[in-house]
């Protein structure tokens, strides 16, 4: 099977390369040359006797162009059935119409032993006929130059490109300078020598074919809007009256022929398509010789009438006709004084109806078809290249405007899969990979560089901006690293999809990701907010309140899914991780705060980060670190939690205040009880989604971003009712102890004010409600090493110790 394969494949070699070879191409295009001028040479240049020699030579075009498209079916795909191949064959059929043995076989032309006279008269139309219809097909040849020239073409661009490639392959051991100029010229012309791309050669395909059809169908159509299509040429007035003189000045006429003749010349012609409209004679005294006034001839124009006129020569008819011969005669012409000249006219009202007719048809029909054609031809432009450069251009506008829209924008699903498509799926994909490299914090690198011209400069000073900034950070990951190896990465990306997913419909974005940590910001809207050196005036409180919820939100929806999510309690059955870390489950700690930051790009022009520089991003770093300590899995800084909304009033607590490293203003320090053991796993989105692909689930999560963003700005947003209708918040928050609450709360305003002793009792009267509580045990571990005393010069915070 092989063996046949690999012959097969070679003798299809072998035709193509003569199908394209140089002798071939010549001959095909010298018989195309004749093909397309020989049957009019034939019939300017040569009598009969030589039309065997073209019937031979349009037999052999016929074969040789038989066998083209033979070759042509074997050797390129897609030929066989196509625009091109039915155009071939049909020129090629076309060649029998020049081959006088086939039209005198086929009854289009008499042979020469014809004698009948009625033979002659049929086959005298029938050829008529076969020449029209000739002369029509033939047209159809000149597509053959078409193909020839775009054969030719493309050898030259082999040609071309072969020598580029010959010229590549030269080395040079050292580069004179006379020859540098040389060698760059060659390389500017290595660089300009492209490939037809797919989208050039369907455009190209697509104008040849149209322009093929728009002129096939004037040149077959245009024919039938001539009035001598239908009518023969109208008889000439002229020739009628001159044949009138002649009979009557003839030697052998009479009175009563001449009569007869002038009335058959009035009578044959009143029923005609052409009627005559007058006829006047310079014997119209006579009885027998009236003039002829038509009802019409008043009501004609002059381009409408075919007049004919002759002069009459009197002694002529005198002489040669007795019977005009008399003195009667005589005396009466000359009385009547007539002129001597015989006029006759013909009515072309009709053939010029017609003809205007035809004419307004013709105008229409080459407006239609010029406009079909041109709309085509814009068409294919617009679909193949105008619109994808609109398109790409709006992307390109929009991207500039608002970089985070291109992880928006929906790749274009083409089967055709050109250039344009991959061109326009290639910006949004670039698009995408900046905005999700840099994140949000390189909004305005991007957007500069790409709205001004001149090279590319990412080192953009920075600006200072008010945000919140939340730091997560995954527990054990050192030893889930060591255990996991390469499945680390898997690993870490199934915790940062939840969290970077959550973040953004929450109204944030993903900064940075460290590891076994992820930087989140919920940038502030500028017009909300200004600065008072390092102090935020609010201008919209009920914006920030709103925001504040949202961070707390997303960070509460990434403990949640944490805990409930299959892939990522599939870890927990890991036998790697169980056995390393008994019990194992993935954990987090979680830090939140808010104030200014320096936003810009971070590096050198080798590499850069587009991030934010400011103590309060370390803040909430250490907010994060500080969890351990507390045992919590969140804690928020005091200038967060004075913008959250009621709501959350009653479900946050503080749970200490300090101050931390490198500051001496002291920080209230909050959490939030969430409730995550023995949570019930969510559904897997590939069960609850079955039919949908991953760019489907990704346009789920656009629409559910889009709708809470509307709901956001929208006046009926409401903290509370998220607490109670969203499904996980509610599960988190359903164990929540009131009572508990309120005692601790107590219990931690002894410990400020310094009463210790008594917020030892309330504080261990707490743990009844709520056993283990990380904050309680670390307040009463504090109070305990002063054995439950106030330090000297207590003032209500401490330093924490730890960073």
């Amino acid at each position: 099977m092989q063996e046949d394969d690999r012959m097969s494949e070679k003798i299809q070699t072998m035709l193509s390369q003569l199908l394209e070879s140089n002798p071939f191409q010549i001959l095909v295009t010298l018989l195309t040359l004749y093909a397309l001028f020989g049957d009019d040479i034939r019939v300017a240049a040569f009598r009969q006797d030589a039309d065997i020699g073209f019937d031979a030579l349009n037999i052999i075009c016929l074969i040789v162009f038989s066998f083209e498209i033979i070759l042509s079916v074997i050797c390129k795909k897609g030929y066989f059935l196509s625009f091109f191949f039915w155009l071939d064959t049909i020129s090629t059929l076309s060649l029998l119409l020049d081959i006088q043995l086939f039209n005198v076989a086929v009854g289009l032309s008499a042979s020469n032993g014809a004698t009948n006279t009625a033979s002659l008269a049929r086959a005298g139309r029938a050829s008529r006929v076969g020449t029209k219809a000739g002369r029509v097909v033939r047209l159809v040849r000149l597509i053959r130059l078409v193909k020839l020239y775009k054969t030719a073409s493309k050898k030259e661009d082999k040609i071309a490109n072969a020598l580029a490639n010959r010229r590549s392959k030269r080395k040079y051991n050292t580069v004179e300078p006379s020859q540098l100029q040389q060698k760059t010229e060659q390389i500017d012309e290595q660089e300009t020598q492209t490939e037809e791309s797919k989208v050039s050669k369907i455009l190209s395909d697509l104008t040849t074919k149209k322009v093929i059809i728009v002129v096939l169908i004037l040149l077959f159509i245009i024919p039938l809007f001539d009035t001598n299509y239908y009518l023969n040429p109208p008889p000439s007035m002229q020739v009628q009256v001159e044949i009138f003189i002649e009979l009557a000045q003839s030697n052998y006429t009479d009175r009563t022929l001449i009569k007869n003749t002038y009335q058959k010349i009035i009578n044959d012609q009143l029923d005609s398509f052409t009627p005559i409209v007058s006829l006047n004679s310079p014997l119209s005294f006579d009885k027998d010789f009236p003039a002829y006034i038509g009802p019409d001839y008043a009501n004609l124009r002059s381009d409408e009438l075919d007049v004919g006129s002759s002069s009459f020569n009197y002694d002529i008819l005198t002489n040669n006709t007795a019977d005009f011969n008399t003195p009667e005669f005589n005396q009466s012409l000359y009385a009547a004084n007539n002129s001597n000249y015989v006029v006759g006219m013909l009515s072309l009202r009709t053939y010029n109806v017609l003809t205007a007719i035809l004419s307004i048809v013709r105008t229409l029909y080459v407006s239609a078809v010029l406009t079909f054609g041109a709309l085509m031809f814009s068409k294919d432009a617009n679909d193949l290249a105008l619109r994808p450069l609109e398109r790409m251009i709006d992307k390109v506008k929009k991207m500039a405007n608002d970089p985070q829209s291109a992880v928006e924008q929906q790749l274009i699903q083409n089967h055709d899969n050109n250039e344009t498509v991959k061109i326009e799926n290639t910006i949004i994909k670039i698009g995408t990979l900046l905005a999700l490299g840099y994140g949000e914090a390189g909004t305005e690198i991007i957007k500069m560089n790409m709205q001004r011209q001149g090279d590319v400069d990412p080192m953009i000073p920075g600006v200072k901006k008010a945000a919140i900034y939340g730091f997560c950070d995954i527990r054990n990951f050192t030893d889930a690293t060591e255990v996991l190896q390469e499945d680390v990465m898997v690993f870490v990306n199934n915790i940062g999809d939840i969290v970077h997913t959550v973040c953004d419909r929450y109204m944030g974005s993903a900064n940075k990701n460290i590891g076994d940590a992820f930087l989140l910001v919920w940038k502030i809207d500028q017009a909300t907010y200004q600065f008072q050196e390092d102090n935020i005036i609010w201008n919209d409180k009920v914006y920030i309140s709103k925001l504040a919820d949202c961070a707390l939100i997303s960070f509460m929806k990434i403990q949640c899914k944490i805990n409930r999510e299959p892939k990522i309690l599939a870890y927990r059955k890991d036998k790697r991780l169980q056995s390393r870390m008994d019990n194992y489950k993935v954990k987090m700690g979680l830090g939140l705060h808010l104030g200014w930051g320096i936003e810009g790009a971070i590096g050198s022009n080798f590499k850069i980060d587009a991030s934010y520089l400011s103590p309060n991003v370390n803040m909430a770093a250490r907010l994060e670190a500080a969890t351990k300590q507390y045992g919590v899995p969140l804690l928020i800084s005091n200038s967060l939690q004075e913008q959250f909304s009621s709501a959350f009033a009653e479900y946050v607590r503080q749970i200490d205040k300090v101050t931390v490293k490198g500051s001496i203003e002291p920080i209230g320090l909050f959490t939030i009880d969430m409730y995550v053991d023995n949570l019930p796993p969510s559904t897997d989105p590939k069960d609850k989604y079955p039919d949908f692909s991953k760019d489907d689930c990704k346009q789920v999560l656009r629409l559910k971003k889009q709708d809470f963003k509307e709901y956001f700005y929208s006046s009926e947003y409401d903290t509370a009712v998220l607490l109670q209708e969203n499904k996980d918040l509610a599960m988190i928050l359903k164990p929540f102890n009131k009572d508990f609450h309120n005692l601790f709360g107590q219990a931690f305003q002894k410990y400020i004010q310094g009463d210790w002793k008594e917020a030892k009792q309330m504080f261990q009267e707490a743990s009844k409600f709520k056993a283990n509580d990380g904050p309680t045990e670390t307040l009463l571990s504090v109070m305990s090493e002063s054995n439950f005393q106030k330090p000297n010069g207590w003032k209500g915070y401490r330093e924490l110790t730890e960073k």
